[in-house]
């Protein structure tokens, strides 16, 4: 279990280091673009239902898609890009009709992963059916911190990886892209940060009391 993490997390800082570089050469303003915009998503991009909904089911359908790709991908006679990009579009366009897809799908992923690392071999299918139903069921009940986790933390990765490409030419920066892992850190502190500042106004649910008006003040001899 602990070398898929190691594995898992190794890929991410590769991905984060690459995207990074590429950043570092474009013009500096593409990169301050990203960090501006990971900002906005990372404080304010979970209080937007139907937004949120439909770029994180879609990500959570790539990266599903991704791992089952071996499998599913071999039987629909597809590769795993191109079966995560089918379930990315479909998905993405279902929780644009049914915004509870995204954190149904958000907690029957994990749900299905751990399911499938404890299963017996001789019921593995059913126990990882149980786990994904489970999951999500749990999804749905936690949709607000779902949302707001999932929103800080995108943000804070573009931020992190903005940061780094704009700063390619720096010591700080190259240091960063020669120590993924230390970009991976920042981007998690920061995703915790966020998460905390838009949790309460997450899901479109938050702050809706305190938004609405008080009633008037009474006047005297009415």
């Amino acid at each position: 279990m602990s070398a898929a993490v190691e594995a898992a997390l190794r890929d991410a800082g590769g991905w984060a280091a690459g995207v990074a570089g590429e950043l570092g050469r474009s013009p500096w303003p593409v990169s301050a673009g990203v960090v501006v915009a990971g900002l906005a998503v990372m404080l304010f991009g979970a209080r937007a239902r139907r937004p949120v909904a439909v770029a994180g089911a879609a990500g959570v359908a790539a990266v599903a898609a991704q791992w089952m790709g071996t499998r599913a991908g071999a039987s629909l006679g597809m590769p795993p890009s191109t079966l995560a990009a089918v379930a990315a579009a479909v998905t993405g366009a279902v929780a644009a009709l049914v915004p509870h897809a995204f954190p149904a799908l958000a907690g029957a992923f994990p749900g299905a992963l751990l399911a499938e690392l404890f299963a017996p071999a001789d019921r593995k299918l059913e126990v990882l059916a149980a786990g994904a139903i489970l999951g999500g069921v749990l999804g749905v009940l936690a949709a607000r911190p779902v949302a707001a986790v999932v929103a800080s933390g995108a943000g804070a990765l573009a931020v992190a990886v903005g940061a780094a490409g704009a700063l390619r030419g720096t010591a700080p920066g190259r240091a960063l892209l020669a120590h993924p892992s230390a970009m991976l850190a920042a981007a998690a502190i920061l995703a915790v940060a966020g998460t905390a500042f838009q949790y309460s106004r997450a899901w479109g649910r938050g702050g809706e009391a305190s938004a609405r008006k008080p009633p008037p003040a009474p006047v005297k001899g009415d």
